[in-house]
């Protein structure tokens, strides 16, 4: 009965506003150059991708990264709180992952690291919502993890001997997309409340307004650059890596006021109870029509994927065939080359020996008309006939060698 009365209060006892630059909530309408929606404000990176009700910063895919980043600071403000809406969800029953970071660093864009994404010597504060418990990471794993520091020094998830700042909720902020109870107007809910000199992280694991605090870390102002804020920016950030999962933003609300977050928070609670039919069949509908998008757009790539090693495997078939035609045709030139060589070789011996033959005779013949003549003109005869036999016997074998196709 107070619970319920103090929720009736909240709204008259809250004096903040919300941050309008540093805030975002679907549904998602306006569009870029390219007939893309987009977050106004805000930097799309990776593997985002804008819906019209949601934000999608992975799918259930491995090795993705997705990112939104701010465009502006924070700015120097004392106080304010910042309200994460996201929903993670996917088709593994037991091994899933990686999850969801919310920072605010002096990143200007993200600096891609293996922190979640994020380079680990960011200076700031990051909380990561990690859904994958690391058996490396022994009892240092938590579901909810603050990450601090100043960025002189680098820092690992899970690593550190001390025990790490935050909490473990259990198996509610993550579905499985196969259960019959599965909807997409089941979300989860993180918030982050800046003080003057200290930061507390709470969960609503089923967005049931049910809040729980994670974790307080006080004097913060000591473990961060100074004048932090006046540079900080907002930066949330999927990832995936050998498991995978949807993760998806629904809404982010920053207020400067810490009551007026926990009045945003109660009507956001309320939406999402009342949503009338319609509007979640639509919501549902959107949800599975993008699944089954990335499933074609997955099953396309590894068509085209297995096209590629097909051509490869084809062109190096046809290269082998072409070498070995080619060592082939040469090898046979080559024989014919010997063989043609060596016919020449034995044509033309044998023409030589028939020429030879017949200069003996002719020579013999003229010498004897030499000798019983005596005349001078006979010498010329002579040598007439023996070139112009000479000559014919030359022809006819040349005749010979273009009919054997060897000339």
């Amino acid at each position: 009965m107070l619970r319920s009365l103090l929720l009736l209060l909240l709204p008259l006892l809250a004096t903040g506003d919300i941050i309008k630059s540093q805030s975002f909530a679907a549904p998602f309408t306006d569009v870029d150059r390219n007939g893309q929606f987009t977050v106004p404000g805000w930097v799309v990176q990776g593997d985002t991708d804008v819906k019209s009700g949601f934000i999608r910063l992975t799918p259930d895919r491995q090795s993705k990264r997705g990112t939104l980043w701010s465009r502006e600071s924070i700015g120097a403000t004392p106080e304010f709180s910042a309200t994460l809406t996201f929903r993670i969800s996917g088709q593994g029953k037991k091994l899933f992952g990686d999850g969801i970071g919310l920072w605010l660093t002096q990143f200007t864009r993200q600096q891609q690291g293996e922190v979640h994404g994020i380079d680990a010597s960011f200076a700031g504060v990051g909380i990561i919502i990690d859904t994958f418990k690391n058996a490396e990471h022994g009892s240092n794993h938590r579901d909810v993890t603050v990450l601090i520091n100043d960025g002189e020094q680098t820092v690992e998830l899970g690593t550190d001997d001390s025990p790490p700042i935050g909490c473990n909720v259990g198996d509610a902020m993550r579905q499985h997309e196969d259960r019959d109870d599965f909807s997409v107007t089941n979300v989860s809910r993180i918030r982050l409340l800046w003080g003057k000199n200290k930061i507390t992280v709470e969960t609503d694991p089923s967005a049931n307004n049910e809040w729980t605090q994670c974790a307080v870390v006080n004097n913060i102002q000591a473990k961060l650059p100074k004048q932090f804020l006046k540079k900080a920016r907002f930066g949330i950030a999927g990832t995936t890596g050998g498991l995978a999962d949807n993760h998806d933003v629904i809404s982010f609300q920053v207020h400067d006021d810490h009551s007026e977050a926990k009045v945003a928070a109660l009507e956001q609670h309320k939406e999402l109870s009342e949503t009338d039919d319609m509007s979640r069949l639509i919501l549902d509908l959107e949800h599975q029509l993008e699944s089954i998008t990335e499933k074609i757009q997955n099953t396309i790539g590894k068509l085209q994927g297995q096209e590629d090693k097909i051509e490869e495997r084809v062109k190096t078939i046809e290269d082998n065939l072409m070498d070995g035609l080619q060592s082939k045709l040469e090898k046979r030139i080559t024989n014919l080359e010997r063989q043609f060589d060596r016919k020449l070789a034995r044509q033309v011996s044998k023409s030589s020996s028939g020429i030879k033959g017949e200069m003996d005779e002719l020579r013999e013949y003229a010498e004897n008309l030499t000798g019983d003549s005596g005349g001078w003109k006979m010498p010329f005869f002579v040598l007439f006939a023996i070139v112009a036999a000479a000559l014919a016997y030359g022809y006819r074998h040349y005749r010979y060698l273009v009919k054997s196709h060897l000339l």
